[in-house]
């Protein structure tokens, strides 16, 4: 098989993948992409209390942000937030550890760093269903069991790298029995659409971009996210610093109250976050209105009943399974050890 890429296609795709800067929405995880150096804070109103908050360029991460400046919500909770962007969870762990981010939003793929002790949860924001694993028509793979001897792409320590081993599980087999290649999102698309992997395993908006470019005819879906609810779901969240939960945590709550607001618009007008959230990270309305398409948004209510019944502890308890799987933990912790869902309780009740 010839390892010689065309240049226009080769172009293509990474214009493609420069334009969404969606995968860190489910991954949080291994990206190959350096995060911006967070700024310094400006000199902002006295009267506002400045926190430094790391977002992702998505309709998890950016979403709450602009709502959250562009209607006043922030400003009426007191805050002053000065918005950093990352593309991915580590380097955003990574902020927090030096004290330059106080609050971040993080995929799924980063909740082992959380379970690590780096940060607490103290919101969730969706919960996924855009992870799929996708074999080529021209594999003769059909099934999960059909992976065997295969070569899989996917960026290791992802959500899509979990529904893969998820996968790979239910059709009898082991990792061992399957030829898994670590790869970034713009090398997965590009060895998927010219053939030189059997099946990737990734997320929306890449999956499209995909059947874009190969027609959906030639394309075998094995599975995705929802394939192993209710056991297993994959929730992204709002994660704090420790320390700043220690010793601010009057901020946090406030931080808290705002994004309870924005959590109650953005359901309201969706149409208007999407437009919003294009304004404010130059991607594309129609691929933000696909990624919302493959995730669930969760209202207040259903966050608040999920911390308060032990749902959430079961969600983030059987995500660790996972991490201790592909390695990413040795053992599982207790998920109240990095749940911290006072802030939002006590500022649902505002």
């Amino acid at each position: 098989m010839s390892h010689n890429w065309k240049p226009m296609f080769k172009l293509s795709v990474m214009a493609i993948i420069l334009s969404l800067v969606l995968a860190a929405c489910s991954s949080g995880g291994n990206d190959s992409t350096t995060a911006p150096t967070p700024q310094e804070p400006s000199a902002g109103d006295g009267k506002l209390s400045k926190i430094n908050v790391a977002y992702m360029p998505d309709m998890n991460g950016a979403t709450p942000i602009i709502i959250g400046e562009e209607k006043g919500f922030f400003k009426e909770a007191g805050l002053d937030v000065n918005a950093v962007k990352f593309l991915s969870g580590p380097p955003e762990f990574q902020a927090m550890a030096s004290g330059d981010i106080d609050i971040a939003y993080i995929g799924p793929g980063a909740t082992f760093l959380a379970a690590q002790g780096k940060g607490h949860i103290i919101n969730i924001v969706s919960l996924g269903k855009s992870d799929m694993v996708l074999a080529t028509k021209k594999s003769g793979v059909k099934e999960w069991k059909d992976l065997k001897g295969k070569t899989v792409g996917v960026p290791k320590g992802t959500s899509g790298e979990m529904v893969l081993n998820l996968g790979i599980e239910k059709g009898g087999l082991k990792p061992e029995d399957v030829n898994i290649v670590n790869m970034d999102v713009a090398g997965a698309v590009s060895a998927y659409v010219a053939g030189k992997v059997d099946a990737v395993a990734i997320w929306s908006p890449y999956t499209l971009e995909i059947e874009k470019q190969v027609g959906k005819e030639n394309i075998v879906k094995l599975g995705d996210n929802s394939d192993f609810f209710p056991e297993y779901v994959f929730p992204a969240s709002w994660v704090v610093n420790p320390k700043f939960l220690e010793e601010k945590p009057e901020l946090v709550e406030k931080f808290m109250q705002a994004i309870y607001k924005t959590t109650d618009y953005k359901l309201a007008n969706k149409d208007e976050a999407i437009k919003l959230t294009a304004e404010y990270t130059q991607v594309p309305e129609e691929s933000l209105k696909q990624q919302l398409d493959s995730l669930e948004w969760l209202d207040n209510k259903r966050v608040a009943d999920a911390f308060q019944d032990g749902t959430a502890k079961k969600w983030y308890d059987n995500l660790q399974k996972l991490f201790v799987q592909n390695g990413k933990m040795t053992e599982a912790v207790p998920a109240e050890q990095f749940l911290k869902t006072e802030p939002f309780i006590k500022a649902a009740g505002k």
